[in-house]
């Protein structure tokens, strides 16, 4: 251990580095903070780190982030430390656009189209069920939440249509269909359309954006169109 005197003059003198600093017990790493995590366990964050016992916050950074940045999930990673003795490990997790549906349990599914290592039985996942993470589906999905994502909140499962088009259910109050490739225009009028309805209390069973400049609304018992 070292004394006040001399830690400050360590710390301030232009002549002494971070390898001698890592000798000095005061900066041994003693807490690690996380922010950002919230669909990984964070023991799996930590974990990842790699800390030896004799660690200090002195240490190289880089090599720590490079480690955590290698978790499956993980699409940002940012180290720094707070003196004395804390690391901060700040990360971007992959965003889950869909849940397929698996042997044993459901299987989040990034933008890619890959399974993520995210546990639904631990941390409620929020993204519409799919029967398997096909490429074009997940891609069709992805581009509806780029463009509305509170539009997007409210599908609850999709499909994949034949003939080229894709089937999303909104909770149970009807279904949308849309071109593929997904135009983020065409989805914006759509959740215009479904917002419109909304606020003046008219039921609809479907809403096809599939033709070019309109939007389809069929009724439980006639077709209106939109423009």
């Amino acid at each position: 251990m070292v004394r006040g005197g001399a830690l400050a003059l360590a710390v301030s003198s232009p002549l002494w580095g971070p390898v001698p600093l890592r000798l000095f017990d005061f900066f041994a790493v003693r807490r690690v903070e996380l922010t950002g995590v919230r669909f990984l366990a964070p023991e799996v964050v930590t974990g990842a780190l790699g800390l030896r016992r004799e660690a200090s916050v002195w240490d190289r950074l880089g090599p720590l982030a490079d480690r955590v940045g290698g978790i499956a999930g993980i699409a940002q990673v940012e180290v720094s430390r707070r003196l004395p003795g804390t690391l901060r490990v700040a990360v971007r997790e992959v965003e889950p656009v869909a849940l397929a549906v698996g042997d044993e349990r459901m299987i989040p599914v990034g933008m890619d189209g890959r399974p993520l290592p995210y546990d639904p039985a631990r941390v409620a996942v929020d993204a519409p069920v799919i029967e398997r993470p096909e490429t074009a589906l997940v891609a069709a999905l992805a581009a509806v939440r780029v463009a509305d994502l509170t539009f997007f909140a409210e599908i609850a499962a999709a499909r994949r249509e034949r003939g080229g088009s894709v089937e999303l259910d909104l909770e149970g109050r009807g279904r949308i269909r849309l071109g593929m490739p997904v135009d983020p225009a065409v989805v914006r009028a759509v959740a215009a359309v479904e917002r419109d309805l909304s606020a003046r209390s008219q039921p609809w069973r479907e809403l096809d954006g599939r033709f070019a400049g309109w939007v389809v609304v069929r009724r439980p018992s006639r077709v209106e169109v939109s423009s």
